[in-house]
């Protein structure tokens, strides 16, 4: 039984840093795979250590080979008490929502940016039923990880009341679930605090591509094969966050017109409601 729901990987991350200063035998990813994705895959009795890996890597978690700087990280973010601060966020989202429990895991984010056109990100999260990731760099601000947090976490619990698998959510749920997260930000936080996707088009744009590319895939299923219209594609009809951009438009206009609601009613509707229900046309 553990004492948090926050895990302290920075004890995995400093035994990590010792195996690499040693140099061992195994590379850095085996030694990041051994001790810091193995000991997760409770959560995910589906998939091995180093299929774990290969996700959290693509979602930011740190390149194993860059160790030494990422250490200085981990020193920083403890010196800064981020998995105590971290933890009662969670009670109180957790107690605010009426959510579920869950592990949560802090890792340092991997600060390098592959696209030189874009500013590097400096946090990055991911959630499924039973497990959230939070990788975060050193500079940020406490807001800023909070808000993280909400969102994440907001996921974890639309997850939960759905309890689909995700190769069975269908592209109306993925939508709702990213509106939810950042509704959440706003909600808790104000807006100040909410991503740069929320306001990035205009409501002709948005409805222009939800009406013609959207509406007819609603019930596509598989989380995967909503990437292109979560994040947006080049040279694709679906332009950068789009599906982000919309379903936290859907979950605004529908609280706009017909709430207030607060977040754990919200988390209980079905995305058929909510769509019928906002500025978007269902049909």
């Amino acid at each position: 039984m553990r004492d948090s729901s926050v895990i302290q990987t920075q004890k995995w991350l400093y035994k990590f840093f010792r195996a690499c200063a040693e140099k061992s035998k195994e590379s850095p990813y085996v030694l990041q795979c051994k001790m810091l994705c193995a000991p997760i895959v409770e959560p995910f009795p589906e998939i091995n250590p180093e299929e774990l890996q290969y996700e959290l890597l693509n979602h930011g978690l740190f390149d194993p080979v860059k160790w030494a700087d990422i250490r200085n990280q981990v020193e920083i973010l403890e010196k800064r008490s981020i998995w105590q601060i971290v933890d009662q966020e969670y009670q109180f989202l957790k107690t605010l929502w009426k959510g579920p429990e869950v592990a949560i895991y802090i890792f340092p984010l991997n600060n390098v940016n592959l696209n030189k056109s874009e500013q590097t990100p400096t946090k990055n999260g991911v959630a499924y039923k039973g497990a959230l990731f939070l990788f975060l760099s050193d500079g940020l601000r406490l807001e800023e990880i909070m808000a993280l947090l909400a969102h994440e976490y907001n996921h974890v619990c639309r997850l939960n009341y759905l309890g689909v698998e995700t190769k069975k959510i269908p592209l109306k749920d993925s939508l709702i679930i990213e509106g939810f997260g950042e509704f959440a930000v706003k909600e808790l936080y104000g807006e100040k605090w909410l991503a740069p996707w929320t306001d990035l088009y205009s409501f002709k744009e948005s409805t222009a591509i939800w009406t013609k590319h959207f509406i007819p895939k609603l019930n596509l299923l598989g989380t995967k094969n909503h990437e292109m219209f979560l994040y947006g594609k080049a040279r694709s009809p679906f332009p950068k966050w789009i599906g982000y951009h919309i379903g936290y438009q859907i979950v605004d206009s529908f609280q706009k017109k017909h709430g207030p609601f607060n977040n754990s009613e919200l988390y209980r509707k079905s995305s058929d409601e909510l769509i019928a229900g906002s500025n978007f046309p269902a049909n």
